[in-house]
């Protein structure tokens, strides 16, 4: 029921809804949405200064719709959105729910609106909407500048490759996997047409030293499910497709993992006619409960099943304790559970991770079964691990619970981090005990990027990387999972972890081989300013989460509260209070001031330099657009504590002060315009698609030339 923002810097807000799907959707389903004709909505955006014959890019339905959704959430109805999109609610629905938190990113909410309608446009309208037109021409008079570049990444990753790639395949039993850069999190293996990682992809991440990939598996769409086979629709068709993946992947001797979050909860329906498998609940769904016989049949089968049918498979990890309700010690605090109350919660999760591994090794006993300890309680975490069988693979967040201060703030890891460095004592802890089992390690790492800043394909931070890379061989670890969703870029960030891990040699030897002889030198002198600068990012997961670095450069500024909460890698907003987690808005302001300035030190070496290598250019053209998000993400700190002290009369040089930040932020936000028509990968990450596409950087100029005409 909470009301919408309103962008009052567009003069309607059917306006703000042309300007924002505008290349993105077609111009007949934006008329649809808004009840009008596609010659009067073309009309409309040229009189914004849009290009009147504007062809929307089909990449953004396939690849880009959560962009389109998150960009309409506060202009349109439920109803409308289903319409730009053409999908039916329940597809709608499945989006929100499965497509990797998309609902929790959005806010768990949906805000009220009016259904924006096309409507005649009064005189004072008109004049506003000639100033918009105005300031577009004046910041992109060129018409190649109009069309969004994205996705023209993909060319390289998509075109065609010899039938016999001449690769070297290395033999090592070592796994390093990633998520594959662009494959959708969803339902992946339903539509071979969206292919999650086409040959030219797979020959990349061989070179920089990847042997596998993952993604997600949910059990019940790949193998009929016995209970509810109308759940499992299509289960053949992604087995097909899942079995011809991991053949072509074999040709580059690329491995496919799936990750395992199990068993799926259900709702009340199932438990009408299973009520003896009802397990904890949480919202409207229960667990199946594992301590049942059949629940873990379902399990061993399925898994059994699933590894006949694609014996090419490499192999699976696991969530336990996860964010979605599976075993019944999944979620709760307290469990109920009439059978697995009077169970340890260490027994019930080794005993997941070990049906779904005698499963897989029943039809192919060289499947990879990993066993991630993420969520797993510190004070029985240790007691999992002498209960599994079947040789699993202990995997650790390498920097899980490792304690830092930033600020004068001190705080722990929770994970996705790589300005502080791993391993932490838990990893070493649970690994020394796995050693001493005589299991296999791997570590969960993000090496390309994390949440700490995900719109770029990497953070040239090669430092950090080694030091990390040093303390998991000290430790003995020899398998990395190298990304979340994020960080699946094939970059020389991959091929530097790989090329440590192989005992290939130093960083001065790699930077001298990958970027020659003299410029090796001075990216490597770039590099440490930069590596040294990130230390100074304020680190806390809810920082990451919340605070405006991924978005700023395109998050609009807000001259008055908002009164709405930032959500988890979605909509940063005005939150200061959720962006700074356990900072002072003041520590939180200068540690992104201290990020920027020492960065710009690094990025400065990069620029001095008169001729660049193809290679360094692009560690250049990286580490700008990396500035450009820390610098609004200060600005935006800064902005909101001046804004609020002006409010509050608390210093009345603090008007001034936010009026030279926004003409600072507008110089920014144009560079990372520049910035990202040079290179498409910039703002795009694959969970969450674009955070922004080129149309909302233009929109933050017309809300900053807003905000600095209401301060003037």
């Amino acid at each position: 029921e909470k009301e919408a923002i309103i962008y009052d810097y567009f003069p309607t807000t059917w306006q703000a809804v042309i300007w924002r799907n505008w290349g993105y959707v077609p111009a007949s389903r934006i008329a649809k949405a808004l009840s009008t004709t596609e010659e009067v909505v073309r009309d409309e955006a040229a009189r914004l200064g849009l290009y009147k014959n504007q062809v929307a890019k089909q990449e953004w339905m396939t690849r880009g719709y959560l962009t389109i959704i998150r960009n309409n959430w506060m202009l349109c109805t439920y109803e409308q959105i289903v319409e730009l999109l053409d999908i039916t609610d329940a597809e709608l629905a499945f989006i929100l729910k499965e497509d990797d938190f998309m609902w929790v990113k959005l806010g768990k909410m949906k805000p009220k609106v009016e259904a924006p309608q096309y409507a005649t446009l009064s005189a004072e309208e008109i004049q506003k909407t000639e100033h918009i037109k105005q300031l577009f021409q004046k910041h992109f008079v060129s018409e190649k500048n109009i069309e969004d570049n994205a996705f023209l990444f993909l060319d390289a990753y998509t075109k065609p490759v010899d039938e016999s790639p001449q690769i070297h395949v290395d033999e090592t039993d070592y796994i390093r996997f990633v998520y594959p850069y662009f494959a959708l999190y969803g339902d992946a293996l339903i539509d071979e047409s969206i292919d999650p990682f086409p040959e030219s992809l797979l020959e990349e991440y061989a070179k920089v030293g990847i042997n596998g990939v993952w993604m997600q598996g949910v059990l019940y769409q790949l193998v009929e499910f016995p209970f509810n086979k109308e759940l499992s629709k299509g289960w053949e068709k992604r087995l097909e497709t899942l079995k011809k993946l991991t053949q072509r992947a074999k040709k580059y001797g690329i491995g496919i993992y799936l990750y395992f979050n199990e068993p799926r909860a259900m709702g009340e329906v199932f438990y009408e006619k299973y009520p003896h498998l009802r397990g904890e609940a949480e919202g409207d769904y229960y667990a199946m409960c594992t301590s049942t016989e059949e629940v873990q049949d379902y399990l061993y089968q399925s898994m059994k099943i699933l590894f006949e049918k694609v014996p090419d498979l490499a192999g699976f990890f696991t969530i336990t304790m996860s964010e979605n309700l599976t075993n019944c010690y999944s979620r709760t605090k307290e469990v109920t559970c009439p059978r697995c109350s009077k169970r340890n919660p260490w027994e019930v999760v080794a005993e997941v991770n070990n049906l779904l591994a005698k499963g897989a090794h029943e039809s192919n006993p060289n499947a990879k079964a990993i066993a991630w300890t993420w969520g797993w309680k510190t004070e029985w975490a240790d007691k999992v691990i002498p209960l599994l069988t079947e040789n699993q693979i202990v995997q650790c967040t390498s920097e899980e619970a490792m304690p830092f201060c930033i600020g004068g703030v001190e705080g722990k890891v929770a994970d996705y981090t790589i300005s502080l460095c791993g391993p932490s004592e838990k990893a070493k802890t649970l690994w020394k005990v796995a050693r001493e089992k005589g299991f296999e390690m791997c570590a969960k790492v993000q090496l390309n990027n994390s949440w700490e800043l995900a719109t770029v394909p990497f953070i040239p931070v090669f430092d950090k990387i080694e030091e990390h890379i040093r303390g998991l061989q000290k430790e003995g670890v020899a398998h990395l999972q190298s990304s979340w969703t994020l960080g699946g870029c094939p970059s020389p960030i991959l091929k530097f972890a790989a090329y440590l891990m192989e005992g290939k040699g130093t960083k001065e030897t790699f930077m001298r081989e990958h970027f020659g002889e003299s410029m090796g030198d001075i990216v490597n002198q770039a590099q440490q300013k930069l590596s040294r600068a990130f230390s100074e990012f304020p680190f806390h997961i809810n920082v990451l989460y919340y605070a405006p670095q991924n978005f700023g450069p395109a998050a609009p500024f807000f001259l008055k509260d908002t009164d709405y909460r930032a959500t988890m890698v979605g909509f940063p907003f005005d939150d200061i209070d959720k962006w700074r987690a356990n900072y002072s808005k003041e520590v939180l302001e200068s540690q992104f001031k201290k990020l920027c300035d020492n960065w710009f030190e690094g990025v400065n070496i990069l620029r001095k330099c008169e001729e660049l290598s193809e290679k360094a250019y692009e560690v250049l053209l990286i580490s700008e657009a990396c500035y450009c998000h820390f610098l609004s993400a200060y600005h935006h700190v800064a902005f909101v504590n001046a804004r609020d002290e002006y409010a509050n009369k608390i210093n009345d040089d603090s008007k001034r002060k936010m009026l030279d930040i926004v003409r600072e932020e507008k110089i920014n936000v144009q560079t990372l315009i520049e910035l990202r028509l040079q290179d498409s990968r910039i703002g795009y990450e694959s969970s969450n698609h674009y955070f922004y596409s080129l149309q909302d950087l233009r929109e933050k100029l017309i809300n900053l030339e807003a905000c600095e005409k209401a301060l003037g």
